[in-house]
C-alpha cells in the first residue's frame, strides 16, 4: 500500500502560533489590519478569513520564487505573513510592486504596531482618545472613563454637542474640526478612539464618516437603565443581519439609493422621501424583530458594520453612476457611528443623511450631505 504524500503545504504547529500571535489575527496590511476570525452567529460556526501567505512562493512557479529555498524553509515562519484574502490576491498579482524585501518590511512593522497596541498589566500602552457625541443631553465624562477602565483616556475627553441652537453644517463643521485635528497629529493608524454616542442619528454617522476605519475605534452603548456606558457581561446576543432589495444585475442608470437601516424600528417606504422617478432601488438591512433594546454586544455592532460594508460596496459595483446615496437609519447612536465608518468618501457619490421627527412631514428631514 502506497503512503500518502505529505501536504505541500504542511505548517508545524509552532509556526502556526507564532504567525497568528504576533499578527494578533489581522491581517499585516497597514491600510487593511481587518479582524481574520469572523464570530460565530445564531446557526453557523465561527469562520475563518485570513491566508497564511508565503513571502517567497510556496513553490518554484509561483509569485516571487526563490529555487535554493528548501521545502522546510519555504514553509517556515521567516517565510510567511497574515493576509486577508483580498490583500494576498493582490500580492500575489502585483509581485514587482510587492516585492520579498518590501513584505518583509510591512511584517515587522505589523508584529511591531501589535506589540505596542496589545494590553500590558491590564492596561493600554496607548491611551484612548476619547470622544463624546453628546445630544440634548449632558454626558457625564466620569463614567465614560471607568467604563474605559482598565484602559485609560489620553488626555481630557472631549466633547462634541450637537445641538439644535445650530445648523447641521455647522455642527458638522465643528466635528470635522475636531476630529481631522486628532487625526493630523501623527499617523492615523495609530490613533486610538473611545467614541461613547448619546446624540442625533446623522451626528453620529457623521462622527464615524470622519473617523474612517483607519484609526482603532471602541463604540460603547449607554445602558439608561443602569445608568452605565459599561457593556453587560451577558452571553452574546444575536447578529443576525438580512439585506434585501440588492439587484442580480449590474445597472449602469443614474439617479438615487435609498438605504435603510430597521434596527430599533421599522422604516416605511413611504416614508422615504425621495421622488419615485428618480429613485433606482431602495435596499433594507434588517434584524429579524427591531426593537429598541435590540444592541447588548459590541459583537453585534461588527456584524452590522460588516454588513453594512458589504452593501456599500455591492452598491459601488451594481450601480457605478448613481448621483446619489440616501441612508436612513433607525437605531441605537453607536450602530449610526459604525455604520458611518463604513462609507468611503473616496469612492462613494455624495450621502445625503437624514434626521427623523415625529412631527415632522415628510417625517425624515435632510440633514447632512457627505460630499466626496
Amino acid at each position: 500500500m502506497r503512503s500518502k504524500k505529505p501536504s505541500a503545504r504542511s505548517y508545524s504547529h509552532r509556526t502556526l502560533k507564532i504567525l497568528w500571535g504576533r499578527a494578533a489575527g489581522r491581517c499585516a496590511v497597514p491600510e487593511c489590519r481587518t479582524e481574520l476570525i469572523v464570530d460565530a452567529t445564531d446557526h453557523d460556526p465561527i469562520v475563518v478569513i485570513g491566508d497564511i501567505a508565503h513571502i517567497e512562493a510556496s513553490s518554484n512557479k509561483g509569485p516571487r520564487a526563490n529555487r535554493k529555498l528548501t521545502t522546510k524553509d519555504r514553509h517556515s515562519y521567516a517565510n510567511l505573513i497574515l493576509l486577508c484574502k483580498n490583500c494576498h490576491v493582490r500580492f500575489d498579482a502585483q509581485k514587482r510592486t510587492n516585492t520579498v524585501g518590501a513584505i518583509r518590511i510591512l511584517r515587522a512593522e505589523h508584529e511591531a504596531w501589535v506589540r505596542t497596541s496589545l494590553p500590558e498589566r491590564g492596561h493600554s500602552a496607548t491611551g484612548w482618545h476619547v470622544l463624546i457625541l453628546q445630544g440634548n443631553h449632558p454626558i457625564d465624562a466620569a463614567q465614560t472613563v471607568a467604563a474605559l477602565s482598565p484602559d485609560f483616556p489620553k488626555g481630557k475627553p472631549t466633547t462634541l454637542a450637537t445641538t439644535n441652537a445650530r445648523s447641521w453644517s455647522e455642527n458638522f463643521a465643528r466635528m470635522s474640526s475636531a476630529v481631522c485635528g486628532f487625526l493630523a497629529k501623527g499617523d492615523s493608524f495609530d490613533s486610538r478612539f473611545a467614541v461613547f454616542p448619546l446624540a442625533p442619528v446623522t451626528a453620529c454617522i457623521a462622527a464615524g464618516y470622519l473617523l474612517t476605519n483607519r484609526p482603532r475605534v471602541r463604540l460603547f452603548q449607554h445602558h439608561r437603565a443602569r445608568a452605565t456606558w459599561v457593556w453587560p457581561n451577558t452571553k452574546a446576543a444575536s447578529s443576525k443581519l438580512k439585506v434585501s432589495g440588492l439587484p442580480s444585475k449590474r445597472s449602469e442608470r443614474s439617479g438615487s439609493i435609498a438605504v435603510c437601516f430597521h434596527l430599533s424600528a421599522r422604516i416605511g417606504h413611504s416614508e422615504v422621501p425621495i421622488p419615485r422617478r428618480s429613485l433606482l432601488r431602495i435596499i433594507d438591512v434588517a434584524v429579524p424583530a427591531p426593537d429598541v433594546h435590540w444592541l447588548k454586544s459590541p459583537q453585534q455592532l461588527d456584524a452590522l458594520g460588516a454588513t453594512a460594508s458589504n452593501v456599500f460596496d455591492s452598491l459601488q459595483c451594481y450601480f457605478p453612476n448613481a448621483s446619489s446615496w440616501h441612508v436612513f437609519y433607525a437605531g441605537p447612536a453607536p450602530g449610526a457611528v459604525k455604520v458611518g465608518q463604513q462609507l468611503n468618501p473616496t469612492m462613494s457619490p455624495p450621502v445625503q443623511l437624514y434626521e427623523y421627527n415625529r412631527a415632522g412631514s415628510p417625517r425624515y428631514e435632510r440633514s447632512i450631505c457627505l460630499t466626496p
